[in-house]
């Protein structure tokens, strides 16, 4: 912990120092009384144009009809049922001749989606409330034979076989709805009782509820679970700050509790094989965690500026450890414990220096320090492999990590509109214990940006990074020559290109490119080599002062090779992946149409991906089915102004999408060995169309 001491001294003792240079500088020459003058009952009398409407409403109302059914369809809004349904939303602003403001904002007030905010600001205090729903709807076509949320049961008269073909009972299967909704609830309060101090405390409620889709297994028998989901998290923060002229300082508390309403998942076993009547899994534990952060910055002298960030946190988690195994024939011996009474303490520190030493010269200096000191008691247990035999012991790690970084950037201006950047940077690593207990990286990068009168500018960079590792200690029953990518030395080249140009009839255009490729030299099995590049174009046009063209173009292709074997020799076969997406979009906007009264927006974007998947072994090509993402839509955005200061709002949208998955089964019992959910690869086209009248009102 000595590093951490260092840099908490190196960042505290100048602020201090600063702080108190400001409050001396204070008493010396004579400077307005601003701090004392009470300012409660002044009066705006010189603004009226904040005061001619002091009270602003702005009401919506209409309906959406959805044509079909359709889960990812409506994945974000929560528009998965054909139907229509009513719409709202409410803008009020209220302003005081004393400055005080009340506004309101409620959005999609008839969606899943729903969203609500109120500020109500004052001369020296603010409240904030804001609600938030948020839908995640995955899937709909699933089926399941169990009944249940944590607790999973079986039909009465199901009859298990030693695969999915001899079972009876899959003709019960019955829907349910793979989502989630989270609804997030915050209040905050601010006071400023000096022009120059702050206080805030704030707190929010965030609960995930719905259906998940998981898997668990017996041995070489795997079967599909809807576990249900009930996750509630509870967040309280308070911080104060000061700030005074370029000195700021600020602190924050922040405590974080997470609880699970459903702490483990008990299903019946639907299987003839182990002779186990009911499998369980432990889910996600209760934890709680809580942080202290300080935050400064300050101008030393009249080129330079310093930034300090310094954050101590820790991280608590006891659940009662779920059994070894629901298999009452197994003898063994008991838990070590029981929980886990596990803590982690951790700590952050960022230091940042800017300075201009000469006026076409600019410095940048950054120091990061990250520690995790992991204070669980190691213990040894006694695994059971899919309810049916003990494995040998498993001693579990408490992993240690500390991190350091130092970047160092040089920025010259050579010319009135070009630049050159020169950047370094070099990261140590270092876990305890682990196979891999240390890396070196260092990174280094060169960017020229130019610009020119007649509208060209531009950046181009390349970019080479280097890591190494520490000898390799066999200490797991991991395969030795296997090395994690996150671990592993690697060589990493990157180069990044942007070039634009506005022309002079209202028009622009960019283009960029990116590539970057890793290799892993070391690595004999696992992650060998990667590459992922992207290239695009943006494209602006206005031919006239009321109408926009914009377009856009967007290529991205990864790929990657993974050597495997079963054996501790050289790789038995190569796996290659290669992932392309290609996107593009245009829009037009269009205004004052109609006597200045219609204003319209078109946008349309089409996607597709495309994943190839390929084993290669003795000589032999044998690839996966391709994955396929196909996605057109059209979004139509009309708005009318009545004369009686109301308005017609009209949309249309129209989405098709084709989607090839071979990860999903069409069918509960298309595997023998797995009972799945029986997906169907995702295919639609759906149409939204949206009437609504917006009615404003000022007084």
């Amino acid at each position: 912990m000595t590093t951490m001491k260092r840099l908490t001294w190196a960042v505290l003792v100048p602020l201090a120092s600063a702080f108190a240079m400001g409050t001396s500088a204070a008493e010396g020459p004579i400077e307005p009384n601003y701090a004392h003058v009470d300012t409660e009952r002044w009066r705006c009398r010189l603004c009226p144009f904040e005061l001619a409407n002091p009270n602003k409403a702005t009401l919506t109302v209409g309906a959406i009809q959805v044509k079909d059914a359709h889960a990812r369809f409506g994945r974000d809004d929560g528009l998965t049922e054909a139907g229509a349904r009513a719409d709202s939303s409410l803008a009020y602003l209220r302003r005081d001749g004393d400055g005080r403001t009340i506004a309101i904002s409620a959005r999609r007030l008839g969606l899943d989606s729903r969203a609500l905010g109120v500020v109500v600001k004052g001369n020296r205090a603010t409240l904030r409330l804001d609600r938030r729903e948020i839908p995640r709807n995955v899937a709909t076509d699933g089926l399941t034979p169990f009944k249940g949320s944590s607790q999973l049961k079986l039909p009465d008269d199901w009859v298990a076989g030693f695969d999915t073909v001899d079972m009876t009972g899959l003709g019960q299967a019955v829907r349910f709805d793979h989502a989630t909704e989270r609804r997030r609830t915050a209040i905050q309060v601010r006071a400023d009782p000096r022009p120059e101090w702050w206080v805030q405390a704030g707190y929010s409620r965030e609960t995930k509820t719905g259906t998940d889709e998981a898997f668990a297994d017996f041995l070489y028998q795997s079967t599909g679970l809807p576990r249900g989901v009930g996750f509630v998290t509870d967040e309280f923060s308070t911080s104060t700050g000061f700030e005074r002229d370029a000195f700021v300082l600020a602190g924050e508390l922040r405590n974080s509790r997470f609880q699970n309403r459903n702490r483990a998942v008990d299903w019946q076993n639907p299987w003839r094989g182990p002779q186990v009547a009911r499998g369980r899994v432990g889910q996600s534990p209760d934890s709680n965690a809580h942080s202290l952060t300080i935050v400064s910055s300050m101008a030393i002298g009249a080129k330079t500026t310093a930034h300090g960030t310094l954050t101590w946190g820790e991280t608590r988690q006891d659940d009662v450890f779920e059994p070894y195994t629901t298999n009452s024939r197994l003898v063994l011996d008991p838990l070590p414990a029981n929980s886990l009474d596990g803590r982690a303490r951790s700590f952050a520190g960022t230091v940042n220096l800017v300075t201009r030493p000469a006026d076409r010269l600019r410095l940048v200096l950054k120091y990061r320090h990250r520690e995790r000191d992991n204070q669980t008691a190691v213990r040894t247990f006694m695994p059971v492999r899919g309810d049916a035999f003990p494995v040998a012991p498993v001693t579990s790690r408490a992993y240690d990590v500390e991190r350091s970084t130092t970047q160092l950037g040089l920025e010259y201006r050579i010319a009135p509109r070009v630049g050159l950047g020169v950047y370094g940077d070099s990261a140590r690593l270092r876990r305890a214990p682990a196979e891999v207990s240390g890396n070196e990286e260092h990174r280094y990068r060169i960017e020229l940006t130019f610009g020119h009168r007649h509208g060209l500018r531009g950046t181009l960079s390349v970019e080479a990074a280097d890591r190494e590792t520490s000898t390799f200690r066999n200490t797991t029953s991991n395969n030795p020559l296997t090395r994690r990518y996150h671990q592993a030395a690697r060589d990493q080249r990157t180069w990044r290109a942007r070039v634009g140009y506005a022309f002079r009839a209202g028009a622009s255009a960019q283009f960029t490119a990116e590539c970057r490729r890793s290799v892993y030299p070391e690595s004999v099995l696992g992650l060998l080599k990667g590459r992922d590049c992207s290239r695009g174009a943006d494209i602006a046009f206005a031919p006239t002062p009321n109408i926009a063209v914009t377009a856009f173009y967007l290529d991205q292709a990864a790929s990657s090779a993974t050597g495997g074997r079963v054996g501790f020799s050289g790789p038995e076969w190569r796996y290659g992946t290669n992932d392309d997406t290609d996107t593009a979009g245009v829009r037009l906007d269009v205004e004052e149409l109609l006597d200045g009264r219609l204003e319209l927006s078109v946008d349309v974007v089409g996607s597709l991906g495309a994943g190839r998947y390929t084993t290669e072994t003795a000589g032999e090509s044998l690839p996966f089915p391709d994955l396929v993402s196909d996605l057109a839509s059209i979004d139509v955005r009309a708005r009318y102004r009545l004369r009686n200061a109301g308005a017609l709002v009209f949309q249309l949208r129209h989405e098709r999408y084709t989607g090839e998955d071979w990860a999903l089964t069409d069918g509960l019992d298309a595997l023998r060995n797995v009972l799945a959910f029986g997906n169907t690869a995702p295919r639609y086209a759906n149409t939204l169309i949206g009437v609504s009248f917006e009615r404003s009102l000022e007084r």
